[in-house]
């Protein structure tokens, strides 16, 4: 990759710039096999000329940029932009930036009574599965309270079936899909199976099959290729 971009042409080279004036440099040949999105922007604008990005915050864009040359972001970093992280990777395509954003959100986020439905709408907005799962289960375990004081007027209806998966985990006793059965009875238990393994499974699969979309995605997925 390094001598790819050593050699590159001066066409080739685009810069993007922010809404307050930050001016970054990447290259058309790294974003077209990180971020398609970024990618189809670059090729929008002949030569130099600077490609001008108003929806994502000038740090987090940086982050973004230095995540697709092979960065790593600290947890410091993901705890001051935890959901801009995921707003900005779902936009551009940045799919795995995306899915650690959101592994890091699950794991340092209370699920509570007061901003349950607020996490909720977020996952299904921007296709967190996992978030959406982590809420389910706290709606689950918490239902006698989330029936008294949760109002889900504008929750929309495509939820149930991510709520009756939460429930079958909850009080299956036995965790399904890693009891060591054969292929055909791990494809009966795909809809109980938490998201982390569903994503686990596609990606042991070694066919670069996508892993971020919702429970129903990951699950057809799976089945296409079992």
């Amino acid at each position: 990759i390094c001598e790819q971009q050593k050699s590159d042409s001066e066409s080739d080279r685009k810069r993007a710039k922010t809404s307050t004036e930050k001016l970054y440099h990447a290259h058309r040949f790294i974003l077209q096999h990180y971020s398609a999105e970024l990618s189809a922007i670059c090729a929008t604008s002949d030569g130099m000329t600077p490609i001008i990005i108003t929806d994502v915050k000038p740090e987090v864009f940086r982050h973004l940029l230095y995540y697709v040359y092979g960065g790593e972001i600290s947890d410091e970093d993901f705890a001051v932009h935890e959901k801009d992280f995921i707003n900005a990777a779902d936009k551009y395509g940045v799919t795995n930036l995306k899915l650690e954003a959101e592994v890091w959100y699950v794991n340092n986020t209370e699920i509570t009574i007061d901003n349950v439905i607020d996490n909720l709408l977020y996952a299904d907005a921007m296709n967190c599965a996992l978030l959406k799962e982590s809420v389910m289960d706290f709606i689950v375990e918490s239902k006698e309270e989330v029936m008294q004081r949760v109002s889900f007027q504008d929750v929309p209806g495509d939820v149930c079936k991510d709520l009756l998966a939460a429930m079958s985990r909850h009080y299956e006793k036995d965790s399904p899909g890693d009891d060591g059965e054969g292929e055909t009875e791990v494809e009966k238990t795909y809809s109980k199976m938490r998201i982390r393994d569903l994503r686990q499974r596609l990606d042991e699969k070694g066919l670069g099959l996508d892993i971020d979309g919702s429970r129903e995605a990951l699950i057809a997925n799976l089945k296409e290729h079992s």
